[in-house]
């Protein structure tokens, strides 16, 4: 076999295991009132970081709005590192 064949099954296998990392995860999606409760803000104080850029944006799914965990969570954590 030569080095490129080789370095190619490689990437191929390294696709494979992120591809199957990715599958494994699953995103949590949080309510507006699941989102006040985590962030610890009121409703005012999220459309204002909301609409400034400095919280994650929403996610519209049908007439609700939504957001993803992990968003919230990263968020809260460089928030409250600041201090």
């Amino acid at each position: 076999m030569s080095r490129k064949s080789d370095r190619r099954k490689a990437k191929a296998a390294q696709r494979a295991a992120a591809a199957q990392t990715a599958a494994t995860q699953t995103i949590q999606w949080r309510t507006t009132q699941e989102t006040l409760t985590m962030a610890q803000i009121s409703r005012t104080a999220l459309h204002k970081a909301t609409k400034a850029g400095t919280f994650p944006k929403p996610i519209k799914i049908g007439k609700k709005c939504v957001w993803i965990e992990s968003e919230i969570k990263d968020w809260t954590m460089k928030k409250y590192n600041k201090q």
